[in-house]
């Protein structure tokens, strides 16, 4: 084992780390690439996953998790959804975390992330807060929020398939392929938790600093915050707030 606390065994690390580095440079990189250039698009992409990163999936439903890409982050309001390549990641991220989704049909074809395309998910976005909104405080839902719903219900219909096994299956189908196959399982999504889902179990983290929203699966149904750090962050001020109304000792 080479001791590096000694200069010449960092000398041949050094010169093994180059030899490796001209050796890549030579045989593995495409004509015309320098090993600057991978690099650093490897440090955009690795920052353009770090922002899609940042997205919770913590609330239990697809719909959810859509209104909970915008975020308080250290005082600021944050949108993950800042670009359609942000929008990309997120719905990629949102596949895995949510397998149950209502499959449309020809969702494995490629999809066009324009701008166009991220502002309907962000007025969708918007449409679903302030839906969920009013529910959480025990309003009546408006027309106008409903019927932002039922235009995107309608971009899809169900369909009879037979399987290559003949098992006839309900599958969905969209006249739009390029905002259905986003727009329809999100809003299908929260079709489910308005219709099956328990009214009284949909919150809003009760941290006072937190916008996120979530809903309880818990048995007790006694669940107030999104998360443990919020739960942590909201008895930190609880217990400050306390000390502050102590009079002080002299």
């Amino acid at each position: 084992m080479l001791d590096l606390y000694k200069p010449a065994a960092r000398n041949i690390l050094v010169n093994s780390s180059l030899a490796l580095y001209n050796w890549l440079r030579g045989n593995l990189l495409p004509k015309g690439r320098s090993v600057t250039m991978l690099e650093e698009g490897a440090v955009s992409e690795e920052k353009t996953r770090g922002k899609a990163g940042y997205a919770l999936f913590l609330s239990g439903s697809l719909a959810l998790d859509l209104v909970n890409t915008e975020m308080i982050v250290r005082g600021k309001k944050r949108d993950v959804l800042s670009s359609p390549d942000t929008l990309s990641h997120w719905w990629q991220e949102a596949l895995v975390h949510h397998p149950e989704h209502v499959h449309v049909e020809g969702e494995e074809l490629a999809i066009s992330w324009t701008p166009e395309l991220l502002e309907e998910v962000k007025k969708l976005r918007q449409t679903l807060r302030t839906l969920f909104t009013h529910l959480i405080e025990a309003q009546a839902a408006t027309l106008e929020d409903l019927e932002a719903l039922n235009q995107i219900l309608s971009l899809g219909y169900q369909s009879l398939q037979q399987t290559t096994r003949g098992t006839i299956i309900v599958v969905y189908r969209t006249h739009d392929q390029q905002k259905g196959r986003i727009l329809l399982p999100i809003v299908l999504s929260a079709f489910q938790l308005l219709t099956e889902g328990e009214r009284q179990r949909l919150h809003k983290c009760k941290n006072e600093r937190c916008i996120l929203f979530f809903y309880d699966t818990t048995k007790s149904g006694t669940r107030q915050w999104c998360s443990l750090e919020c739960l942590n962050r909201s008895r930190s001020i609880r217990h400050y707030q306390q000390l502050k109304k102590q009079p002080s000792q002299k």
